[in-house]
């Protein structure tokens, strides 16, 4: 009891030390607000090419022929918004949103008399480019186009649309409406499902597919970044404490293991509310997308969710402690955080390999990581949200209690380097390192 009373009062010294820091204020009010502001310089000049965007693109037809038989401009066909995304949409107060996309066209098409008429027109920049269908076009199928010499990303797009006003024009009196319809847009209507490996009906939208990879990516980044910024708080303080003779006043109060477990406790803390604090911003700010989810009918992965609080702190506890034991061992800050550089770089493998995982989340890669202390926590919650009929219930418990194992090694050994760190002056050498190791 008298261990624990000593790592509760470290941790709680730790943790009140932490979050009166200027710069941890600062990282967990000041980031929401930064990426708040960073988002709107983003969106101003997407909105503005957004608006441009929504002005209709005039192109020119030349049909000698009358084949096409164009009376007046011809607007292409609105986009067509699955069922899914409408009610969606709709649920998140996007009523008027669903209107524009219905009712606002892109390509607008008007019919010009002559080649050297639409010539003089495209110009003048008085349209966007224009097409020539000649009179053989049936015969050999082929169609002149003609744009202005700037780069225009939107020539293929304009081509579709003019094509689907080809086949419209082209199957008007030849074929039966519903046939035409279907022939027009085969695809209009689609209902999606997914069949689990266990032969189970899962929401196949799009939303959900979002959904289930939204939830480990962003546990990975909130991870990592926790952990690059706690562990700079550990590090500092340890550097400042043996700079200011501080730590042989612990040194004799506390043996390492339980001061290394109050500073881990202490920061864990930490930086468990900087993650509560930055999700409930993310809440409160995102309040639209929780009835958009509801109305989509999307299945949140709750059992990726819940085991997240527990698979962050037992994995703060593995990082922390080889953090800070091998950090430890510098001279400076500077020397700590280029020997704690490789934790950082393994805490970072599961987002370098995303797009390897989301590929095949149920691979033997991602099998193997699911039990490798340093990738168990964010492969357990990624599977499990990617497909959690495909997770055997004993790889989260052999990915647990590797994580847990590893966790209690971790410490005694942290704790190791940390009383090795903490009583030298300088970097020790590697052989000193191991004596001293090897001492109880």
């Amino acid at each position: 009891m008298r261990g624990w009373s000593k790592i509760r009062t470290i941790a709680t010294f730790e943790f009140l030390t932490a979050v009166k820091r200027p710069g941890f204020l600062i990282a967990t009010f000041g980031m929401p607000v930064f990426m708040a502001g960073y988002g709107a310089l983003v969106a101003i000049p997407a909105y503005f090419v957004n608006k441009a965007e929504q002005e209709p693109s005039v192109y020119g037809v030349v049909d000698s022929a009358g084949m096409l038989k164009l009376e007046g401009e011809v607007a292409s066909a609105p986009p067509v918004l699955p069922d899914e995304v409408k009610r969606a949409l709709e649920a998140s107060g996007q009523s008027a949103e669903v209107q524009r996309a219905l009712v606002q066209s892109s390509f607008v098409f008007r019919p010009l008399a002559t080649e050297s008429e639409a010539r003089t027109a495209l110009a003048e920049r008085r349209i966007k480019g224009y097409f020539v269908v000649p009179p053989d076009y049936l015969a050999l199928g082929v169609i002149d186009v003609y744009r202005p010499d700037s780069i225009n990303f939107s020539g293929g797009d304009a081509n579709n649309a003019f094509s689907a006003i080809i086949r419209e024009r082209l199957l008007a009196g030849r074929v039966e409406p519903p046939t035409s319809q279907r022939i027009l847009r085969p695809l209009a209507d689609t209902r999606s499902f997914s069949i689990t490996r266990a032969g189970t009906l899962a929401d196949a939208s799009t939303a959900a597919q979002i959904t289930r990879i939204a939830v480990p990516m962003i546990f990975m980044v909130l991870f990592l970044l926790s952990i690059l910024m706690t562990s700079g708080y550990l590090m500092q303080g340890t550097a400042t404490e043996k700079e200011n003779k501080v730590v042989e006043v612990l040194m004799a109060s506390a043996n390492p293991q339980e001061i290394l477990s109050g500073k881990l406790l202490g920061l864990g803390a930490a930086g468990l509310l900087q993650i509560g604090v930055w999700l409930s911003i993310l809440l409160v700010s995102g309040l639209g997308v929780v009835p958009m989810l509801m109305s989509a009918n999307v299945d949140m992965p709750w059992a990726a969710l819940a085991m997240a609080v527990p698979l962050f702190l037992v994995s703060f506890l593995f990082y922390g402690s080889l953090m800070l034991g091998t950090g430890s061992l510098g001279s400076n800050m500077r020397e700590a955080q280029q020997l704690s550089m490789v934790w950082s770089l393994m805490a970072a493998l599961p987002m370098i390999m995303s797009m390897a995982l989301i590929r095949d989340p149920h691979g033997i890669v991602a099998r193997v990581m699911t039990i490798v202390p340093f990738s168990a926590a964010p492969l357990i919650i990624f599977r499990t949200s990617m497909d959690p009929g495909m997770i055997r219930w004993w790889e989260i418990s052999a990915g647990f209690a590797v994580l847990i194992i590893s966790t209690f090694v971790a410490i005694r050994f942290g704790a190791r380097l940390f009383r090795i760190g903490l009583v030298s002056a300088s970097r020790p050498k590697l052989s000193e390192i191991l004596r001293q190791a090897r001492l109880n």
